[in-house]
């Protein structure tokens, strides 16, 4: 990861953190990331650092919020295209 996408990691996790403090729901949460434009492994990286979870639980509360359908659809695809592929 470069230092540019670091630093704006890290700019987003703590303007994240008092949404996160002030109402500590996954699915609000990942409203108000993708709402301020935080999307893909950059709103999982927020989560994880901004929960205080693991990998799996920060990508589980990304891929299981409504507001992210679309990406879970993606990562549906290619999990069903890398099962076939084998």
């Amino acid at each position: 990861m470069d230092a540019e996408r670091r630093m704006r990691i890290a700019g987003l996790t703590e303007t994240a953190r008092p949404v996160w403090e002030g109402n500590p729901d996954g699915e609000a949460f990942q409203e108000y990331l993708k709402g301020v434009g935080c999307d893909g492994v950059d709103a999982v990286l927020v989560t994880k650092a901004v929960v205080g979870c693991d990998l799996g639980e920060a990508q589980t509360m990304f891929l299981t919020a409504p507001c992210r359908a679309a990406e879970l659809a993606f990562h549906n695809s290619v999990m069903e295209g890398l099962e076939r592929s084998q």
